[in-house]
């Protein structure tokens, strides 16, 4: 990569991410920024809108919304939607989660987590992304890392800004920089967050999973998506 991590200033970090976006805008057609409303999504959209000026122009903007969001989350999404003038299209898992209860018994995200998070994530997020030729994400490389450094998940530790795939090229313009960037720069930038951070927490996904205390990774299912080995054929 051409711009270390821990050498770099965030100034020069956020030089590099929008050159990466500029570039994003001459090389692919028919991007999609698929946004969490997390920490790290919050940076890319103000990068986006940054980068251009007219957001929606220039990518697609899509949202799965798969049921299980924190309220506060949904509260950063409208904030965000109005400040820089755009709408989401929001795509939903054809089961909810009661469902997959239902069918599967209580606490279905612990004990078959490939399964929901499959369900509710992985499905949607396939038919978000089909039809576009560039992916536009908040992938980072220090991402999921422990204090030790150790990685959650492995496939983010080689990542670059521009990555292909099988069936879409990812773009990670935020791929270089670090969690204490990410803070300084919601600082810098007065952006909304979800307040479920203020609580220790260090990421916002499926209620269930974060609130039973430690947030289940599926791994495999999402893993397949992050890696962009997807079936688009459903």
């Amino acid at each position: 990569m051409s711009l270390e991590i821990d050498s770099a200033t965030l100034d020069e970090k956020i030089d590099r991410s929008l050159d990466v976006l500029e570039e994003t805008w001459g090389r692919f057609d028919n991007p999609i920024f698929t946004c969490s409303f997390g920490k790290d999504s919050n940076v890319v959209l103000d990068l986006l809108d940054r980068s251009t000026v007219d957001i929606k122009a220039r990518t697609a903007l899509g949202f799965c919304d798969h049921g299980n969001h924190f309220e506060d989350t949904l509260r950063v999404k409208e904030d965000l939607e109005d400040r820089y003038g755009v709408t989401f299209d929001t795509y939903r898992p054809d089961s909810s989660y009661e469902e997959l209860v239902e069918e599967h018994g209580p606490r279905v995200n612990q004990r078959k987590p490939d399964l929901c998070c499959e369900t509710l994530k992985s499905k949607p997020i396939e038919r978000m992304v089909d039809g576009h030729d560039g992916w536009i994400t908040g992938y980072r490389i220090t991402e999921g890392q422990d204090d030790e450094g150790e990685e959650s998940y492995d496939w983010r530790s080689n990542l670059d800004f521009f990555e292909e795939k099988e069936e879409i090229t990812h773009i990670n313009p935020i791929v270089h920089w670090t969690d204490q960037d990410v803070w300084e720069y919601h600082d810098r930038r007065e952006l909304p967050y979800n307040e479920i951070y203020d609580q220790g927490f260090d990421c916002t996904g499926c209620k269930q999973c974060t609130l039973d205390g430690e947030v289940i990774f599926a791994v495999d299912s999402m893993e397949d998506v992050g890696q962009g080995e997807i079936d688009t054929d459903d």
